[in-house]
């Protein structure tokens, strides 16, 4: 027992800094967010700071049921994966053979177009509020697909460029049910959530969830926060409720137990979308995407990941494949950056996200083709560069923010850390790279 006990006090101690990141500094009521670092398909570390409900101060934890917004793309991919595994449905179909209502369009749509954003199916979400609606949580499925069916063309030839769809994924959620002869919500609880144990995780079906078991979303409002449970109430680009401990049930699948995540749909899952000229999709961040997911390969190492967005609700899921890891972030509030809490909830877990600088340049470099210093600081996740040349009287101080591609990025200016600790290298828009070598001590003034 006593041999356990640094061990357990590690694992508090990172609880403490990962829940450290989630707390709001500024307000002792808020909303927030709960996090969770999955190893080897356990969810090893969780924490929560904030209000499920503000006004019954209901707190958040590992159990609250969130509105999954984009997350619920890999669950609707996951639907199709299961019919498509199982020959009842084809990647290469025409749509038009499932949904005879959707136009004739001068190329066909196929299934595989809808799953990977190549079909140039317009925007479902955008679509609804060309039309006038603000709130599109008052859409209905049925308005929202005769909306997409009253398109008489393609935002683009389809299949010949990658364009995000939240339209693409209403019609893959559609295709499903006429596929499984069931509603759509009935056959992802069927097929997908009851054998992986994710107890509490449903679709919505043009109805809210049920009053006091999932957290309101909120966004700022004067010194406070006002409810903003916007989210459209139907299915397939998101309409995803679930909670922290359903993910790890989903992780669990994934890692061991393989009842809905078999080889097969893991293909289909993993497989990175093309163009129809053969050209692998690029998402635009350097990633392709998959069924629902974004996948690739980030500073040498694979990453698979998705976000999730709605005006008040924010997410960010990631897996390291080969670190059998995973790490996610669910927030109920709209003005905090999902991406960047799980950025800091990954470095309290003391894990490096993938393709992001290794290591922190600090000291002063000197470029003789500028003739300036640069002398960086790192400041929380930030590294701040004091720039002093002859070429100006006072130094100006730039903060620059980690990217993924192992650069600090403030605007059009990049810096760019060497292979030793005493070379980096800095560059603007077209400029290529400047290279700086570490002052030593002689030589600082």
């Amino acid at each position: 027992m006593l041999a356990s006990m640094p061990g357990m006090a590690c694992a508090q101690s990172r609880e403490a800094a990962i829940r450290a990141t989630l707390v709001d500094p500024d307000h002792s009521v808020a909303p927030g967010c709960v996090a969770g670092v999955f190893q080897n398909g356990n969810l090893r570390q969780s924490a929560a700071s904030g209000f499920a409900d503000l006004a019954s101060q209901r707190p958040l934890d590992s159990t609250t049921l969130f509105y999954g917004a984009s997350l619920s793309k890999q669950f609707t991919a996951l639907a199709a994966a299961t019919l498509i595994a199982q020959g009842k449905l084809g990647l290469e179909d025409n749509v038009r053979s499932y949904l005879p209502e959707l136009p004739a369009y001068a190329r066909p749509v196929k299934v595989e177009m809808l799953m990977h954003h190549t079909s140039g199916i317009r925007d479902s979400l955008g679509l609804l509020r060309l039309a006038g609606m603000a709130d599109v949580g008052r859409a209905s499925k049925e308005q929202t697909l005769d909306l997409l069916f009253r398109q008489t063309d393609t935002a683009f030839v389809p299949g010949t460029q990658y364009s995000y769809s939240n339209g693409g994924y209403l019609l893959l959620a559609e295709i499903v049910a006429r596929v499984s002869g069931q509603p759509f919500a009935q056959y992802a609880r069927q097929v997908l959530f009851d054998p992986m144990g994710m107890k509490h995780a449903y679709f919505l079906d043009d109805g809210s969830p049920r009053p006091g078991t999932f957290a309101h979303g909120y966004v700022p409002e004067g010194d406070a926060f006002a409810a903003r449970d916007t989210f459209p109430r139907f299915s397939g680009s998101g309409g995803l409720m679930l909670s922290l401990q359903d993910l790890a049930r989903y992780e669990r699948d994934i890692e061991h137990r393989h009842r809905v995540w078999t080889e097969a749909v893991a293909k289909i899952m993993l497989t990175p979308g093309r163009l129809a000229d053969g050209t692998p999709i690029d998402d635009g961040k350097g990633l392709a995407y998959g069924g629902g997911l974004h996948m690739g390969r980030l500073g040498g190492e694979s990453i698979v990941r998705h976000g999730g967005s709605a005006e008040a609700f924010k997410h960010a899921y990631v897996r390291l494949p080969e670190r059998h890891a995973a790490f996610a972030v669910l927030c109920n509030r709209g003005d905090w950056k999902a991406a960047e809490k799980l950025d800091e909830v990954m470095a309290a877990a003391g894990t490096s996200p993938p393709g992001y600088p290794k290591a922190y340049p600090s000291g002063r470099f000197h470029s003789k083709e500028l003739d300036s210093d640069y002398t960086l600081v790192r400041e929380g996740s930030a590294l701040l560069a004091r720039i002093t040349s002859p070429l100006v009287a006072a130094p100006r101080t730039v903060r620059f923010e980690p990217g993924e591609d192992g650069a600090f990025h403030a605007g059009a200016m990049s810096l760019w850390p060497g292979t030793s600790p005493d070379k980096i290298s800095v560059s603007r828009g077209q400029s290529g790279r400047i290279p700086l070598t570490r002052r030593t001590g002689l030589e600082v003034p």
